[in-house]
């Protein structure tokens, strides 16, 4: 796909904006995972019989994609979890593409084997998203629970590449795996894949445990070592440079910035058991589905009441901050409130690009 193709999209979302059309979904089809990642905020356990039961049907899922793309839907995202867990994963995948959805993929590879390496190369998706949590087995046991899981994962992805299959990389920084991100990167950079980087990792509230993650300096610092890595130093130099020239969008004088993505303007997340919001990320606000127009205009409408701290405004880190709105949430269990921790990566990592580009 080129840079024709990326404008194409771009200005669809534009008019869906304007006009509020719900132009891509993400559906969590299943919160179970084969793996134990410490820092996950939706995880149960692969065989978990009360999430099962939870679980919406093969025929929910179809029919609420029927549903959404009557809406305008034309991009779905179907996630987990680990969505390949399902046993009509194949079934829904299908449907989707049978009505002309452009279908992506969230996985961790670990269930991708020759079998489903042929599905997806005979049945494409517009994109599979793999995330990969290490460059060894170690850290593969220590994050995940799982050691052996790794080589399964490189060769997925090895294979799936071979096979003319779309693949992007997903890396999530955490204190378990951060040593092995220059060798992530350049595995994907060998194998001329693209890949995006998280170091920013959010409180698990809708499993409601504790966080476990890397002191705010610590994630800047990692957050900063994945650009270069990513970048280059001559590209991050640009970068810098052109985010420093860059004007803040104006704001209104009184009261806080409205939520600036798209989630709740043309974008939405459906969870495992059969609620909406705007986006995976934010526990409210939520709503049972039992029609998606009903859904999509309570999701709507609560959007307009989602607002970002004042102090974002006029603060001096706001180039470098991984600030949205479902932050505060998580944080401190409520929009507009100032996320510290976030405030706190964000100071640290506008000092280490300053001495970068000092140095």
């Amino acid at each position: 796909m080129g840079l024709d193709y990326d404008l194409f999209i771009m200005n669809l979302f534009s008019k869906a904006d304007e006009k509020s059309i719900p132009l891509s979904g993400a559906f969590e089809l299943t919160s179970r995972c084969p793996f134990n990642c410490k820092m996950c905020y939706v995880h149960r356990k692969e065989n978990d019989c009360e999430a099962i039961k939870q679980e919406k049907s093969t025929e929910w899922w179809i029919n609420l994609a029927e549903e959404a793309k009557s809406a305008g839907m034309l991009m779905v995202l179907l996630t987990g979890g680990e969505p390949l867990l399902r046993k009509d994963f194949e079934a829904i995948y299908l449907h989707a593409k049978k009505t002309g959805l452009l279908v992506s993929v969230n996985t961790n590879g670990l269930l991708i084997d020759d079998e489903k390496v042929k599905f997806f190369s005979e049945n494409p998706p517009q994109r599979l998203n793999i995330t990969l949590y290490g460059a060894s087995e170690e850290t593969y046991r220590n994050l995940c629970g799982n050691g052996a899981a790794y080589e399964k994962v490189i060769e997925a992805i090895t294979k799936l590449k071979q096979a003319g299959v779309r693949v992007k990389l997903n890396f999530t920084a955490t204190q378990y795996n951060a040593h092995d991100a220059e060798k992530i990167f350049e595995f994907a950079k060998n194998l001329e894949l693209p890949i995006q980087s998280v170091t920013y990792m959010f409180p698990p509230a809708r499993i409601g445990g504790e966080s476990e993650r890397m002191a705010p300096e610590e994630a800047a610092k990692v957050h900063f070592d994945c650009r270069l890595a990513d970048m280059g130093q001559e590209k991050l130099k640009r970068h810098l440079e052109a985010k420093e020239k860059r004007k803040a969008d104006p704001v209104p004088s009184e009261g806080g910035e409205k939520i600036p993505c798209r989630a709740g303007q043309s974008t939405f997340w459906v969870t495992w058991d059969g609620k909406m919001t705007p986006c995976g990320m934010m526990t409210k606000p939520a709503v049972e589905i039992s029609n998606f127009n009903d859904a999509w205009e309570f999701v709507k409408k609560s959007r307009e009441n989602i607002y970002l701290p004042v102090k974002c405004k006029t603060c001096e880190f706001r180039k470098y901050c991984d600030m949205c709105a479902a932050i505060p949430l998580a944080e401190n269990n409520e929009f507009g409130t100032v996320p510290e921790y976030v405030c706190k990566k964000a100071a640290e990592y506008k000092k280490l690009c300053d001495e970068f580009m000092s140095g």
